[in-house]
């Protein structure tokens, strides 16, 4: 088996992805391939924690074994992502012309869910100081906005953050040697602000019930 140029992430294989332990070993083995032994050195854990892990990679088609060689006596397999690319499987996402809403769910909890635990995660450990500001480095950047932009000017900003994320998706294919790990989410998208109606408990009017004494 050889890599491919690219290959489809469909909801299954999002939802095992959205462990970050295994979305750094497929990005590791995109450029050439590794053994246990050299991602767990990368990862800074011990190789038993990754048999599990490289399991289940390859039974899911994320990875594939390149090549083995025998080392005192032991066979060491040598780990190769299955594309060079990634790709979203945009068609795996709606049934019969319609939204499938758990596949939906899979998107976003990979992106949101998995972002939120993992920031929950690090401010619990100590790791993430959140009195820290951008752009000192262990920062939390989390920010939301509302804006209206004309056709142009979201064209622009889409090709601004498309542009983003490619150059940080291709830093995620080469680790540094040393250093510290990081996670980068992106989300843009079209949000009819003046369509919606409240939905939050916050936004919904109080109704006040009286209590009847009992007689």
């Amino acid at each position: 088996m050889q890599i491919k140029d690219s290959a489809l992430l469909d909801p299954a294989k999002l939802r095992l992805l959205s462990d970050p332990l295994r979305s750094f070993v497929v990005y590791s083995v995109i450029p050439q391939a590794k053994t246990v032994k050299q991602l767990a050195e990368e990862l800074g854990c011990p190789p038993t924690r990754l048999y599990y892990h490289m399991q289940q990679l390859e039974k899911h088609a994320l990875v594939f074994v390149e090549d083995t060689q025998l080392v005192s006596g032991i066979v060491e397999k040598h780990y190769r992502a299955v594309a060079r690319e990634l790709r979203l499987d945009r068609s795996a996402f709606s049934a019969g012309g319609t939204t499938d809403r758990s596949r939906l769910d899979a998107l976003l909890g990979f992106v949101f869910d998995q972002s939120r635990v993992e920031i929950q995660r690090q401010v619990e450990s100590g790791a993430l100081d959140l009195r820290r500001a951008a752009p000192q480095l262990g920062a939390l950047m989390a920010y939301r906005n509302v804006l209206k932009l004309n056709i142009q000017r979201a064209a622009e900003l889409y090709l601004r953050m498309k542009a983003l994320w490619d150059e940080y998706d291709e830093q995620a294919k080469i680790p540094d040697a040393d250093g510290q790990f990081y996670a980068f989410a992106v989300a843009l998208y079209p949000n009819a602000v003046a369509a919606e109606t409240p939905t939050s408990e916050l936004e919904r009017p109080t109704t006040l019930r009286r209590e009847r004494k009992p007689t």
